[in-house]
């Protein structure tokens, strides 16, 4: 199997390699299969005072509001925009801030498809996409727990929930994380659904009234 970054597609990459936002390895078991299912018109339409970010390659469109920043997922050209985010935080949330950018940094670099932070409150959102190799939903969230506790995760729950008609699994937990002025306990969810074969983990972190929102956007071709 290839590294990240050297030139394999992140749809060659299998859930055993996932990377989840607050840094750790998710670690599941693959069965092998694989999927049929024919690919459907991806939905891209925008809600009043949203944008969409989308990625017909990867099969997958979220909505964010339009005060969210969307930044670079090539690590080259994080550092530059990043810095312009927490330049502009306001004093308030500028641990918060730089906080939810490290915690985006540490997924970009792992070959995120999206990372997007609220510039107002720190909280942030990023979206992998992997192999599912015959796993269901509640499979990956159950490896995904038990990787998440090992690394310190308290609090982990998950529900049964339903991703633009597809079955999927939200799981929330809190993590310990090294923020940009001391360890903090971010409180985390990760929304996973299977989709052609794809497994497709969006990660939400932070506190802010627009995370919800945004988990039931994400749209799958």
């Amino acid at each position: 199997m290839r590294a990240p970054g050297s030139g394999t597609s992140r749809r060659d990459r299998s859930v055993a390699t996932a990377v989840v936002a607050i840094a750790v390895s998710l670690l599941v078991s693959c069965s092998g299969k694989s999927s049929s299912q024919p690919r459907r018109p991806l939905d891209t339409s925008v809600a009043p005072g949203s944008s969409v970010v989308s990625d017909d390659a990867e099969g997958f469109a979220v909505s964010f509001p339009t005060t969210w920043v969307k930044l670079p997922t090539d690590i080259g050209s994080f550092d530059a925009a990043a810095g312009s985010v927490k330049a502009s935080a306001p004093p308030s949330a500028a641990s918060a801030v730089a906080t939810g950018l490290l915690q985006l940094k540490s997924v970009v670099r792992e070959g995120a498809a999206l990372a997007a932070i609220d510039p107002t409150t720190g909280a942030t959102a990023n979206l992998v996409t992997l192999g599912a190799q015959g796993q269901k939903p509640s499979e990956v969230a159950i490896g995904a727990a038990n990787q998440l506790i090992g690394n310190g995760a308290t609090e982990v729950t998950r529900q049964n929930v339903t991703v633009d008609g597809v079955t999927a699994v939200r799981q929330r937990f809190k993590t310990p994380f090294p923020g940009d002025a001391g360890p903090v306990s971010l409180s985390e969810s990760q929304l996973y659904a299977v989709r052609r074969g794809q497994v497709f983990i969006l990660t939400l972190a932070g506190e802010s009234p627009d995370l919800d929102a945004i988990a039931g956007s994400l749209k799958l071709a």
